[in-house]
């Protein structure tokens, strides 16, 4: 089976980003043939053309069987109209649930995401969506039908419990302060950083020795070490698709407290000093005092074993497969006809 993926990649270059590379070389282990396109310019009518006939020419001389699309919005569009394969495309956030601005108002360009994420869901054979939320994003009952829901794996082999003595001792932290995570990104609306800061603060009223530690432009290599050295992990955001960030705090068994956005609540339920909270600066900081006074690992390891990430290869693989069938089935039926 030979797959041309179209991607984001890491800023600066044409390379996948880290999970993506993850989760090429788990379908590669499976005998998926994989190559990688690009779309350099989303942003005009023009590049969308000379990127979608660059990406019909990439398909055809890679001879594809498919074409799986990574985020919906133009390029979903593009792909369906333009790669000549059946295309697969996975809606991963804000593809679906827009962006908003400092204000909390969604952005003409969310609602115009919105709107092409779902008219590429036309076109599609099959659809990924990263939680059942996205998934219940779809316009119509036949595109939600095909949509399978799908959350990216995590490498357990990467992302697992190692001393936090360790840990801290590598990034050079002190042993007795406590620390909570918190992911930002630029100060983003959706990420809401004013909760988590207001948090924080009224954790520190009953801790004052808590440190918060901003993950935002980290290493990928150092996030292992950073999960396990840490006492807690706060997320406040205001919607998401399937957080990998708190996928793989649990493989490390570090402890999480969150609002209800995307698939927090599935993730965190059943695991041990882990709480899902209202969008409130008290109970959220209440939580976080608890956890990091008492200096407990959770059991989010084997809350996230399903979600291994050769075990969502599989998935992935057999979602391509029925793909493909129905491409076979279509093929003899035009024979049959002729």
């Amino acid at each position: 089976m030979r797959v041309l993926m179209v991607i984001a990649p890491t800023p600066g270059t044409d390379l996948p980003t880290v999970w993506a590379k993850r989760q090429i070389d788990s379908l590669n282990v499976l005998g998926v043939d994989i190559d990688t396109y690009v779309f350099h310019n989303r942003r005009s009518l023009l590049g969308l053309i000379k990127g979608g006939l660059a990406l019909r020419r990439k398909a055809r001389e890679f001879d594809a069987d498919l074409v799986h699309v990574h985020f919906g919005a133009a390029q979903a569009v593009a792909g369906v109209l333009c790669a000549g394969k059946p295309v697969i495309l996975s809606f991963c956030g804000s593809d679906l649930l827009g962006n908003y601005n400092e204000q909390g108002r969604r952005t003409w360009s969310g609602i115009l995401s919105g709107v092409l994420s779902r008219l590429g869901a036309l076109g599609c054979r099959r659809a990924i969506a990263k939680s059942e939320e996205l998934k219940q994003a779809l316009w119509l009952t036949p595109l939600r039908r095909k949509c399978a829901v799908i959350p990216n794996g995590v490498d357990l082999d990467v992302f697992q419990p190692v001393s936090q003595g360790e840990a801290r001792a590598l990034l050079g932290w002190n042993h007795e302060d406590p620390v909570v995570l918190f992911m930002d990104r630029k100060g983003a609306w959706v990420k809401d950083p004013e909760l988590a800061h207001a948090a924080y603060r009224e954790a520190q009223e009953t801790v004052p020795s808590l440190r918060m530690y901003v993950l935002e432009h980290e290493p990928a290599e150092r996030m292992p070490l950073l999960f396990c050295a840490a006492d807690a992990l706060l997320l406040t955001s205001r919607h998401e698709g399937s957080n990998n960030t708190i996928k793989e705090a649990l493989a490390c068994n570090l402890p999480v407290v969150a609002t209800a956005c995307g698939d927090t609540p599935e993730r965190l339920q059943g695991v041990a000093w882990s709480y899902i909270c209202s969008r409130d600066a008290r109970e959220l900081g209440d939580r976080l005092a608890t956890i990091v006074n008492a200096r407990q690992r959770s059991n989010g390891r084997q809350n996230v074993r399903d979600l291994a990430i050769d075990r969502v290869a599989l998935r992935i693989k057999a979602l391509y497969e029925e793909a493909l069938v129905g491409r076979q089935n279509r093929g003899t039926l035009r024979v049959h006809c002729e």
